[in-house]
């Protein structure tokens, strides 16, 4: 017997649905982002009858979670919901203008751990230029040493340190706030006081040269014989140097200080100068065209500032006019130093900025050379060694406390280290006070007479000779 349905049997399946449905708000996408995933239907479970018709209230399935929403909304912020698929999307993004980079939040940069930078007023090039061609590098090969070493000669008792230091022809003066006096090549000095001012610089004076006339570190000028009962203040250079009655200003000495009846000059930081005429009795000022930034000590040469230009200016002998060449390169950079250094010697000119390299012409300035090897220079001076014109440098080593005392050839910008002074070896041990760059040059000056160089500094005064006559 073949099986079959009975189609007179009626079941719930035949029997159509009937929802209760809701009224449309008229938006039917709207109405579908709020449709709550995944909720669980409890209507079948229901007691309802094989037969009865299932009323669905789409009310208790389509609801509102208030709380869910906005918990939903926080994190999902950024996100929109797809109403199809039902799940979140991001936005679009918008377009990058390159305006807002990233928020790293406020960076704070300490401008004092950064290396100061020198201002450069593009005149004179970079600054870079000025290290190269002066020099600053502490890795700089040294100067090759002498194979006829100068013996150094030590005053009989130790002394204070010195500052200044002046050699005239017969007799060689320097000075801390004592002025002492040294015959020649006599190792014993004569103690002279002053006020009791530090000295900053020494002249000698008058036809024998036995007066000094010594500037102090607060602009004062004293004058003093050797054997002279006291020492004499002096104003009258105040006039001629355009300075104000009682004014501080750093003074110094030039012209041909070795040469008795040499042309001296006094000037001063401001840029002024003035002869020094009657062993200091009268002071008449020099007219110059420009600013004086340096004065040489073994001729009345100067370094003078013209604008943006610097010129070596040669004093000539009364009734014909001064000598002047304009420097550039490298010695135009000197001279753009708060106090450079200036020596001659015959037609030789050296200068140098305290703490770089020396600079040396054999042509009255026209072209430089560079010593190598020659950087932080503290001291020079000039001279003549068998009919050749040298000069004499101090190179100070700061990390060693140790100068090395330079001998210059400026035909060929070479030099030959001729002496040390070093403190490890040449401090007293009874010195109770430990100075700083002890073993540092002040002033170095050359004694013709005697063929000694002098040198005053930390450790006092010391002097330098040769045994043979070579340059």
């Amino acid at each position: 017997m073949a099986l079959g349905s009975d189609d007179s049997e009626e079941t719930y399946l035949d029997q159509p649905v009937e929802l209760d449905l809701l009224e449309d708000g008229g938006n039917d996408d709207s109405e579908a982002t709020d449709l709550v995933i995944g909720e669980e239907i409890d209507v079948l479970g229901e007691n309802v009858g094989d037969n009865d018709p299932i009323e669905l209230d789409l009310g208790t399935i389509v609801e509102l979670d208030d709380s869910n929403a906005s918990s939903a909304e926080g994190d999902e912020a950024g996100f929109a919901v797809d109403p199809v698929l039902g799940f979140t999307l991001p936005e679009a993004l918008t377009p990058d203008d390159g305006m807002e980079g990233l928020d790293d939040g406020s960076i704070v940069v300490d401008e004092s751990k950064f290396p100061t930078l020198e201002r450069d007023d593009g005149a004179e090039g970079i600054a870079a230029e000025r290290e190269i061609s002066l020099g600053t590098a502490s890795d700089e090969a040294r100067v090759p040493l002498s194979p006829h070493p100068w013996q150094l000669r030590l005053p009989v008792a130790s002394l204070e340190a010195c500052s200044a230091l002046c050699c005239g022809s017969e007799s060689i003066a320097c000075g801390s706030s004592d002025l002492l006096w040294f015959r020649s090549d006599a190792s014993a000095p004569l103690r002279v006081a002053l006020d009791g001012g530090a000295l900053s610089d020494l002249a000698l004076v008058g036809a024998a040269q036995d007066i000094a006339l010594a500037s102090t570190q607060s602009g004062q000028v004293f004058r003093r014989a050797r054997f002279a009962s006291q020492a004499e203040q002096l104003s009258r250079f105040r006039e001629p140097l355009k300075l104000a009655p009682g004014a501080r200003a750093r003074l110094a000495f030039g012209g041909s200080l070795g040469a008795p009846g040499g042309q001296v000059l006094l000037w001063s930081e401001e840029g002024t100068a003035a002869f020094v005429l009657d062993a200091g009795d009268r002071f008449e000022p020099l007219v110059l065209d420009g600013k004086v930034l340096a004065v040489a000590r073994e001729s009345s040469t100067l370094l003078v500032q013209r604008g943006r230009e610097r010129t070596l200016v040669s004093l000539a002998a009364p009734g014909s006019g001064p000598r002047s060449v304009a420097v550039s390169g490298a010695a135009a950079h000197v001279g753009q130093s708060g106090t450079p250094l200036l020596a001659t010697a015959g037609s030789a000119v050296a200068l140098a900025e305290r703490g770089r390299a020396l600079l040396v012409s054999a042509d009255y300035g026209r072209t430089f050379r560079r010593v190598a090897g020659s950087a932080n220079i503290s001291a020079v001076t000039g001279a003549e060694l068998a009919g050749n014109a040298c000069f004499f440098a101090a190179l100070y080593r700061e990390t060693s406390d140790q100068t090395e005392i330079l001998l210059v050839d400026p035909e060929l910008g070479e030099a030959l280290c001729i002496a040390r002074v070093d403190a490890s070896s040449e401090r007293s041990p009874a010195d109770a006070i430990d100075r700083g760059e002890w073993a540092k040059v002040t002033c170095l000056s050359w004694h013709a007479a005697s063929e000694r160089l002098w040198a005053t500094g930390g450790f006092g005064v010391l002097s330098f000779s040769r045994d043979d006559k070579s340059c």
